[in-house]
């Protein structure tokens, strides 16, 4: 027996040639820039190239990629390789912007220790006076300080907390 002829065309080699069909041409375009987007992204990751690639598409519209951005690869280029003070500048405004941070969370810190702090020393001086039933966060006054806001969450707290503990013992006298 002879061996069945295939039925399809398989992968085909397109000839390079503008598509005079614009519909055929604009939709060529749009599957085929991703392609391109994403070569040139595996480019830059697996090898560590900076790359560019700004493309129009039939209807005008710009397409852009960039690694690490499109602006930093072309004022690249266009200084001829050389590193710019405007790029200078943007990693001077980096490390600030990391510094401003770190010293925020610092500042954080310490205000979490001192809040520890505070509380630690009010828990042992309720103990030492023997109150400890005073300890406890339902004996706690309400702070004149809430907003309203604040108000209304500690009391739809209050109340999420009564439904969960009538609930809790409803199930065990069910039992």
């Amino acid at each position: 027996m002879a061996e069945a002829k295939k039925k399809t065309l398989g992968r085909r080699r397109t000839e390079c040639k503008i598509i005079e069909n614009k519909a055929a041409r604009e939709v060529t375009f749009s599957k085929r820039h991703r392609g391109m987007f994403r070569k040139a992204s595996e480019l830059a990751i697996l090898c560590g190239a900076e790359a560019a690639l700004i493309a129009y598409s039939p209807h005008g519209n710009p397409f852009v990629f960039g690694h690490p951005s499109p602006d930093a690869v072309i004022d690249r280029y266009l200084s001829g390789g050389v590193v710019t003070q405007a790029s200078e500048a943007a990693e001077a405004a980096v490390v600030r912007a990391i510094d401003e941070h770190k010293k925020q969370y610092e500042e954080a810190v310490s205000k979490l220790e001192e809040a520890r702090r505070v509380g630690i020393e009010a828990g042992k001086r309720r103990a030492a006076a023997g109150n400890f039933d005073d300890r406890m966060w339902w004996n706690e006054d309400v702070d004149d300080s809430m907003g309203a806001e604040e108000l209304g969450y500690y009391v739809g707290s209050l109340q999420r907390l009564m439904e969960m503990v009538a609930d809790r013992v409803d199930s065990k006298t069910c039992v």
